[in-house]
């Protein structure tokens, strides 16, 4: 990657008067450096590919004994992988999905029965971990075996890039939710990734042109409501997946709105800092504003099956990140999940432009990958069984967000780092 710029020493650097033409200039050269970036991180293809999972990494995601996949293997009822050196046996996503329809463990919900669930990930400040949780959280849901939809709403569109799509040059603005803002499309866009049960509506910078086609529709359509249009363009989606996961913008617009309206969960992260923590008081404040004026214009009550605050970057080791943790948790009592995300190196996205689920042991610190990961797994696991809470075909017990102890994380394989999700 460090080939890819010149690194320009102090005593070259001049801070000069600009133009337009010079920031256009820095937008050009920012642009070209990220693209080349991409291109040494993904060489020799030029898109991102998900790596493979070994057979003890299988077995923890599926929940089951390596043992029971072997005689699978063995009778050829299942996929069967491939050798890679040193007779290791591996499974591209999509054949661990396949393993676990075969084996009947799909944690689907029952279309007959069950709705799928909408989940904001939202707040309106920015830098508390919105796009990392979203990411985290809809690549563990596709992990499990889940139809997984990302939804970035964010048009600086930081999720579409962390899959590997440049948003400027590769992501069309008819690509973007922006055309079915406007009201010049019918259906939302979705795009395959390279996940498996993992679809993406993507953004670019466009996306900021929403705010004024909404507020012009608003003001002009007989019957439009701005806060609307997400949810009206989801449903027919739905019948196409179990759970929605939604990066939203880090400010208080139409477009989180429609979020925050479509959403039937919501998980707002909250690193455990001064500015951070009364920006949460100040979301929720806001957040009762808006939704008592929409149910007065809806003429109900907005109702959210679960909300829950997620205390992100959290360092057990420092001081003020416990005094503050205790905070929150004293302020917002049972919506504190129970599990806080940690801040770890592993969940700094670098050049690499690799999630902690797309990291292998050899492309990271091996215990901090696993440390990381299993935290994933707790918080993620907790998030999980929220969801399942909310489907009649599913037999755990309903929780609410803090209320109930979480059953204990699964356990990890023991010769590698587990695949980051919980059995």
């Amino acid at each position: 990657f460090m080939r890819v710029v010149r690194v320009v020493s102090r005593s070259e650097a001049v801070i000069s008067k600009s133009t337009v033409d010079d920031v256009n200039r820095l937008a050009d050269q920012a642009a070209d450096i990220l693209a080349k970036a991409r291109e040494a991180a993904l060489e020799p293809a030029a898109r991102k590919t998900l790596r493979k999972f070994s057979l003890t990494e299988v077995a923890a995601l599926l929940g089951v004994s390596v043992k029971t996949i072997q005689r699978g293997l063995k009778s050829g009822e299942l996929p069967q992988g491939e050798r890679a050196p040193g007779n290791r046996l591996l499974f591209a996503l999509e054949e661990v999905h396949a393993l676990q329809d075969k084996l009947g463990l799909s944690p689907a919900r029952d279309p007959r029965t069950d709705a799928p669930v909408v989940i904001a990930i939202a707040n309106f400040k920015g830098g508390v971990g919105k796009t990392s949780t979203t990411v985290h959280l809809a690549q563990y849901f596709a992990l499990r075996g889940y139809r997984t939809l990302a939804v970035d709403l964010d048009a600086q569109a930081s999720l579409t890039t962390l899959f590997g799509i440049l948003p400027d040059s590769e992501v069309p603005t008819e690509e973007t939710a922006l055309p079915y803002f406007e009201g010049s499309a019918d259906t939302l866009p979705v795009r395959r990734t390279h996940w498996s049960r993992l679809d993406l509506i993507p953004a670019n910078l466009s996306l900021y042109g929403a705010e004024f086609s909404l507020a012009n529709r608003q003001n002009t359509e007989e019957g439009f409501r701005f806060y609307r249009a997400l949810e009206t363009g989801l449903k027919p989606l739905y019948p196409n997946y179990d759970v929605i996961v939604i990066d939203t913008p880090p400010s208080l617009s139409y477009v989180t709105m429609n979020a925050l309206y479509a959403a039937n969960g919501l998980i707002v992260p909250v690193p455990p800092a001064m500015m951070d923590f009364a920006s949460a008081n100040l979301f929720f404040s806001l957040l009762a504003d808006i939704m008592k004026t929409i149910d007065r214009t809806e003429g109900g009550q907005k109702v959210y099956d679960f909300l829950g605050l997620l205390i992100s970057q959290y360092e057990s080791g420092n001081v003020i990140h416990q005094t503050i943790h205790d905070w929150v948790r004293a302020a917002f009592q049972n919506r504190v999940l129970l599990n806080s995300m940690v801040k770890s190196a592993a969940l700094r996205v670098g050049p690499e432009m690799l999630t902690a689920y797309e990291l292998t042991s050899n492309q990271a610190n091996r215990r901090t990958l696993a440390r990381a990961l299993e935290h994933l797994a707790e918080v993620n696991g907790e998030i999980e069984r929220l969801v399942r809470a909310q489907w009649a075909s599913k037999s755990s017990p309903r929780l609410v967000a803090g209320r109930s102890a979480p059953p204990s994380a699964p356990k990890k394989a023991a010769t590698e780092p587990p695949a980051g999700a919980a059995a």
